[in-house]
């Protein structure tokens, strides 16, 4: 037999083979199907609810032509012995088909399954792609040693340690855009992770969502108006009360004591806070909110410094905590505040709401005030605005929320029974006592 007839003879080596299999496992894509669940960093709450909403509906209309096709095969039930227990499974649980998920990615997802895997054709093989460009093994021994205890058999072919070979140069910086991709591969068992970059000169397209546009996505700038024109409006506010008083030396009777909400914005005296002043706890506690809501709210803006001792002093005047609001500080660009404080960062205020102790005899008349269950969120995302007096203006949406928890608070034609104490100076509100501190 020639030379060349024993080549012809010889078996191909597996190693070509598997080299191939791998690199036509890299030119297709995965299904859809495993891309169902994946968010993207740019998707709203309100879209991922909608998500939830399609998948409801595929889910009942799976349930109604599972109910016909029972009706039409009741006569044939009995003569019907060889159901698998696969087949029973699978019309016991509420799984979707991989049909159904692939609908439901295509009705929900604002990406396709080649853009998630592009530019990633080692995300389905062999190989780890890292963003750094470096592998997790410095030299060829180290990374056979790996396969063989990965697959469990030892490679062939090996004659003796090689030469390790010199790190790889890192590249060059790219973008700080960027988005992880997370992916299992059945074939090996393993999880394969690849960083995307994203070229930030590339174009970048946004579906907005149909009018109104709600706040997650972006806020109404209003026009400008003239000074006087806002000191016209201001002035013809209806049913409001504003008074600048020392809030710490003043009469509080004068107030009166049927409120049935007091709101307190009090400029602390704490250590870099942005709008640092000369209240203390102890100052809180000379107040008598006890008489100036005898069966209503107290909401208490806070520091995390002073958390606990506020809690601790409305434990003391018999109020309860209830809830609490949360407003993150937001920069015009739209990113968090980060300020400086001694322990942690700062970057939100936290608005406690208490009431009085229902359970308590002495204010069981309080479970006759109304309350209005809303939908509104407890924490707010809001720009920081500071007014004339160097403060952080409060959010809109904070008085909209008190406002719709006591519908009785405030009627047209009445004063109101809504108090604020630390008000901005000049600020009026329809239904609210204001009272600015003067010194």
């Amino acid at each position: 037999m020639s030379t060349a007839d024993e080549q012809a003879a010889r078996p191909k080596r597996k190693a070509s083979e598997s080299l191939r299999a791998r690199q036509g496992r890299g030119r297709s894509a995965p299904s859809s199907a495993h891309y169902v669940g994946y968010v993207q960093d740019d998707e709203t709450p309100e879209m991922i609810m909608k998500k939830f909403e399609e998948m409801e509906r595929i889910r009942s209309a799976k349930g109604a032509m599972r109910g016909e096709n029972d009706d039409g095969d009741k006569e044939n039930k009995e003569g019907a012995t060889n159901v698998s227990d696969d087949a029973a499974m699978e019309d016991g649980d509420g799984a979707l088909s991989e049909e159904q998920l692939k609908e439901l990615f295509k009705n929900t997802s604002t990406f396709s399954v080649r853009e998630a895997v592009r530019d990633s054709n080692a995300l389905y093989g062999d190989a780890i792609v890292l963003d750094d460009g470096a592998m997790y093994f410095s030299d060829e021994e180290d990374e056979d040693e790996f396969w063989e205890t990965l697959t469990g058999k030892k490679r062939r072919g090996k004659k003796g340690p090689r030469a390790p070979r010199a790190p790889r140069a890192p590249r060059e910086p790219k973008a700080a855009n960027s988005h992880m991709i997370t992916a299992y591969n059945s074939d090996q068992g393993l999880f394969l992770r690849k960083k995307k970059f994203i070229d930030p000169a590339e174009p970048v397209i946004i579906k907005v969502p149909p009018h109104p546009i709600t706040t997650s996505w972006g806020r109404v700038i209003e026009p400008y108006v003239p000074k006087s024109v806002r000191e016209a409006r201001l002035a013809q506010v209806p049913d409001c009360v504003h008074m600048q008083k020392n809030i710490k030396s003043m009469k509080y009777e004068t107030l009166g004591t049927d409120y049935l909400g007091v709101l307190l914005n009090p400029p602390w005296d704490i250590e870099n806070s942005p709008d640092r002043g000369d209240v203390t706890v102890d100052d809180i506690e000379a107040i008598p909110l006890e008489k100036l809501t005898p069966l209503g709210f107290i909401f208490i803006w806070v520091e995390k410094e002073n958390l606990s001792k506020v809690c601790d002093v409305m434990h003391e005047k018999n109020f309860v905590y209830v809830e609490n609001l949360t407003w993150v500080h937001l920069k015009p660009n739209n990113t968090i505040v980060e300020s400086a404080a001694r322990y942690l960062g700062r970057s939100h205020r936290t608005l406690l709401i208490f009431r009085r102790d229902v359970r308590d005899k002495r204010f069981v008349e309080g479970k006759k005030i109304e309350l209005r269950h809303q939908r509104n969120s407890d924490v707010t995302l809001d720009i920081i605005q500071t007014t004339k007096s160097g403060r952080r203006a409060i959010p809109e949406h904070v008085y909209k929320s008190i406002e719709t928890l006591l519908p009785k608070a405030y009627e047209p034609g009445t004063p109101g029974k809504l108090l604020e104490l630390w008000a901005e100076p000049g600020a009026k509100r329809a239904g609210w006592t204001s009272v600015a501190d003067s010194p």
